[in-house]
């Protein structure tokens, strides 16, 4: 599974490096077997309804890290 978080102005002006800490966070705890990767992206687009993030080429937009959290987690076990 790769996580991309984007880090373009809009969204980086957004918050969206709270959300990429947050979903570090997560993988350390809950992804012991490295079923995913995460990472930074350039702008995705969507940058007024921005931060987004995208899990497996699906973008969801309107995000802040309880949201990503979230849905990384539910992707997790779906994996």
């Amino acid at each position: 599974m790769i996580v991309k978080v984007c880090t373009g102005k809009t969204c980086t002006g957004r918050f969206s490096p709270y959300i990429l800490k947050r979903l570090l966070a997560e993988k350390s705890k809950f992804d012991t077997i490295n079923k995913s990767t995460i990472e930074e992206c350039g702008c995705q687009g969507n940058c007024k309804t921005g931060p987004v993030i995208v899990i497996d080429n699906i973008l969801s937009d309107k995000m802040d890290p309880i949201k990503a959290s979230n849905l990384y987690l539910e992707a997790l076990k779906k994996k």
